[in-house]
């Protein structure tokens, strides 16, 4: 099938649309705009003409098989298909949706099935990190089955555990090797900490690695057949100690030329790994830097709740380049990272009315205000992703400052690392 083929183009999404700002509305006008028809099928949350306009949207069941889901495809009559879902679960899911529709001819961008079955496996993506140079830290997979004499009477096995404890050093922390948004995760301060997890395994299988201390930055890219482009670096808070919610942090893609340098080679690793592996679409890293290094954590293989905060720094739509990919017309830039052109920042909010957000997209550039942040099915507060040019930075925290004295959006800390991040070393560089 070839592009002037390619007529009527489905989009899956599992996490209300809502969640992904302009970036979505822009992809259907430009769909539309070229007379191609868009339908967006959603299983969670609202869709109307404000979040796909000129397109038409359809509601699966959340629980939707992916027999399902082509079923509706195909009744629809879809030529061709783009995956816009997140977490892992429904990167997966769509990954097998994908295999199903080459069955019909029906070309669909999204991870396939083995990229997604490897790189949601913890142990297996420290594994391929480590085959293409990339830095990550010491771990050692743990089967908790075993551990709890389920699976074979070896009591010698917690012996083995500490001792690698001891090689890898404290503090440490466990993961389930199948999970995402930080479900899950054990912080082991010492050896006594050990031994409580020691005499409380959890079921499955896990990745025990060093804690380290440092920041934690998140990556986007996204290609197809060795052209890949890199989001600009997001920084997402700090790390080293017990896991906190992330989104009750200070989330920025801010300039920052020396660690952007210094990225610069780990970018191309990267590229390469999306070249062995095949990626088609959209991979996520999370990453930690730490005294000049980037340790790599996971990669996740599909869309992030992170992929606005990068496009509102580079202006580069991953959705629409995900729909280039589709139609062919897909060439990554020969930059090794996408250029920052303006402030990214993603901050929590409350109290947040329609009042707020009226008068906050008046003064502010407003990528989005989500009033009510639902993760794992627990109701958090609100979140807000706004940009700012560069030279604007005192007239945009101006104008924060005055809309949180009306609204008491902010508390006093998140305005004064606010300040700090718009006036500090990294807003001296680009003035």
């Amino acid at each position: 099938m070839t592009a002037s083929d390619i007529k009527r183009i489905a989009y899956i999404r599992s996490i209300p649309i809502s969640r992904a700002g302009p970036y979505i509305p822009e992809l259907a006008r430009t769909v539309t705009d070229a007379g191609r028809e868009a339908r967006i099928f959603y299983t969670d949350g609202d869709c109307g003409a404000e979040d796909f306009p000129g397109g038409s949207w359809e509601k699966l069941p959340e629980d939707a098989t992916p027999d399902q889901i082509v079923e509706r495809l195909l009744a629809w009559g879809a030529d061709g298909v783009v995956s816009l879902s997140f977490p892992d679960e429904a990167g997966l899911r769509d990954a097998v949706v994908k295999a199903k529709l080459a069955g019909h001819g029906i070309p669909m961008v999204s991870n396939g099935i083995d990229p997604s079955r490897l790189l949601a496996d913890k142990w297996e993506t420290k594994k391929i990190l480590a085959d293409h140079g990339l830095d990550t830290p010491q771990g050692i997979l743990i089967d908790g089955t075993l551990l709890k004499n389920g699976a074979a009477d070896v009591p010698v096995y917690a012996d083995i555990i500490r001792l690698k404890a001891e090689e890898i050093g404290y503090p440490l922390l466990t993961k389930a090797v199948w999970g995402s948004s930080g479900n899950g995760i054990r912080f082991i301060r010492d050896s006594a900490e050990l031994e409580q997890y020691l005499a409380t395994p959890d079921e499955g299988n896990f990745v025990m690695e060093r804690c380290i201390t440092g920041e934690l930055c998140t990556v986007e890219l996204v290609g197809a057949d060795g052209q890949y482009a890199v989001q600009p670096l997001c920084f997402t808070g700090p790390t080293g100690g017990k896991p906190t919610f992330a989104f009750w942090e200070l989330r920025s893609s801010a300039p920052r030329d020396a660690d952007d340098a210094a990225f610069e080679p780990v970018a191309e690793k990267l590229k390469q790994l999306c070249t062995t592996l095949g990626i088609t679409g959209v991979i996520n890293l999370d990453i930690i830097y730490s005294g000049g290094t980037y340790y790599v954590l996971e990669i996740n293989p599909r869309v992030s709740g992170a992929t606005a905060l990068g496009v509102a720094a580079s202006g580069c739509n991953t959705y629409v380049s995900m729909t280039e990919i589709l139609l062919g017309r897909w060439k990554a830039p020969a930059t090794p990272v996408l250029p920052r052109r303006r402030w990214s920042l993603e901050f929590p909010v409350n109290n947040v009315t329609d009042i707020f957000v009226k008068e906050a997209e008046q003064v502010l550039d407003v990528v989005q205000i989500t009033p009510t942040l639902v993760v794992g099915g627990r109701e958090y507060g609100g979140l807000m992703i706004a940009s700012c040019e560069y030279g604007a930075e005192t007239a945009f925290l101006r104008q924060i400052t005055a809309l949180d004295a009306g609204h008491h959006v902010l508390s006093p800390e998140m305005l004064g690392q606010l300040g700090e991040l718009l006036t500090g070393l990294a807003a001296q560089a680009v003035r």
